[in-house]
């Protein structure tokens, strides 16, 4: 019989399941216990006599990256929120973000009060063109937000001299990026702040979460206060029943707290951060030599001082002509129907997408603001180029088992026989 594909009443490629995200250690349910039978659910909850997990958290997660501190938050919208606020940001101030990102690399900016400019990215990286960045700075121009994405680091040493040069805040957003490493240095570290997510798809996850970590002790400082409604860290005596937290008053806060629950998930996950970080790599190398072996496809190349990389994404690109000339979003929805798992294409570029206007936020049309903050206003055809032809596997798939990558190989082969068959158009 000729083989179909499943959209014709074909048998698919992968039947077997994938590995499930999250996925907690042995010792999550008793770490969740003991937070549960302690009196202590959060760092503004009354102390107790036990150090708080979170404490112990920003200690191991700041060694991890490699910086002096971390302020560990609520979301990781909120760490670049308090990352961009403790840098000294201001509304009016112009803040360049890369065009082809999730929306809240951008969105952070607007909340802020400072205006969103976005530039084009790297094509061999997915990440901040150097280049775009340069030709993009105004003297309204105070920071830089460098997203590490999918699989890479942006140009760390160009966008530092660029920073330096026209002394900017350099700032990473690294929520995709937990252990790769730039010369050595963690993601996260390099810049004067880093800004990590923990909601539930990345790597490491507490469902929702964040972690903000920089080695600059003002910046520190200015972050505790800004997540914590004003107050900071006590440094004792701790009194039991009152909680830790010193009313610094210094700069106008939120309460971005949070929680011993979320806290003690971090702490699991973080114990075998290392490991899985590995067996992604493996995994992705394997399917960069499988995949790419017909010369139709083509893997992300990132800079060589992108020494160790980190998987949040794998991604993959079709080469112009082919899979039959069928667009990158068809493929993706054919490959998922044969391995029973999201194949889908990136992000779409912050100019276009559907989710990103702040122009929509009440009161910047009425002010007179709107053309300021309009996305369309710029043009990043290298994002827009990108996207169309990258898939992108989620990095809980590169945790499985020889077979499931081969089923993912096998699975783009058969696809690519029968590329013919499909529809011009993604019909999702």
């Amino acid at each position: 019989m000729t083989q179909r594909l499943v959209r014709d009443g074909g048998s698919p490629t992968w039947r077997g399941g994938w590995p499930r995200w999250p996925q907690p250690g042995p010792g999550a349910e008793q770490r969740l216990l003991q937070t549960l039978r302690g009196e202590r659910w959060a760092v503004s909850g009354p102390w107790t006599g036990l150090r708080p997990q979170e404490a112990e958290l920003a200690e191991k997660f700041a060694s991890f990256v490699g910086s002096e501190w971390c302020v560990p938050v609520d979301h990781g919208s909120s760490a670049l929120i308090a990352a961009l606020q403790a840098v000294g940001v201001r509304p009016g101030d112009e803040v360049i973000v890369p065009g082809l990102t999730w929306v809240a690399s951008a969105s952070v900016v607007v909340r802020c009060g400072a205006v969103p400019v976005l530039v084009d990215i790297d094509p061999r990286t997915l990440c901040l063109d150097p280049q775009a960045v340069a030709a993009a700075v105004t003297p309204a121009t105070v920071a830089i937000i460098a997203v590490h994405l999918y699989s890479s680091m942006a140009d760390m040493d160009a966008l530092q001299d660029l920073a330096a040069r026209h002394g900017l805040a350099l700032i990473e957003d690294a929520a995709q990026a937990y252990g790769a490493t730039w010369r050595g240095r963690g993601a996260g570290s390099i810049g004067i702040a880093g800004a990590f997510s923990a909601q539930q798809g990345k790597t490491l996850t507490s469902g929702e979460g964040g972690l903000l970590v920089t080695s600059d002790l003002q910046v520190r400082e200015r972050a505790e206060m800004l997540r914590g409604d004003g107050r900071r860290y006590g440094q004792g005596p701790h009194v039991l029943g009152r909680p830790d937290l010193v009313e610094a008053s210094a700069v106008q806060g939120w309460n971005m707290h949070m929680t011993e629950f979320q806290a003690s998930l971090l702490l699991d996950g973080l114990e075998r951060l290392d490991e899985q970080n590995r067996r992604r790599a493996a995994a992705a190398e394997f399917l960069d030599e499988a995949l790419t072996e017909q010369g139709d496809l083509e893997p992300v190349i990132p800079h060589p001082q992108n020494d160790q990389r980190a998987y949040y994404h794998y991604v993959i690109r079709l080469r112009e002509g082919s899979f039959a000339g069928r667009s990158a979003a068809v493929v993706g929805d054919a490959l998922s129907e044969e391995l029973g798992y999201w194949i889908h294409t990136p992000y779409q570029p912050l100019n276009q997408h559907p989710l990103y206007d702040p122009r929509r936020l009440p009161g910047l049309v009425e002010q007179g603001r709107g053309p300021t903050f309009d996305p369309t206003r710029f043009h990043l055809p290298m994002a827009r180029r990108e996207a169309d032809r990258a898939l992108v596997l989620h990095h809980s798939m590169l945790l499985g088992t020889e077979d499931h990558l081969r089923a993912v190989v096998e699975a783009f082969a058969k696809v690519r026989r029968l590329a013919g068959d499909l529809p011009s158009v993604s019909q999702r």
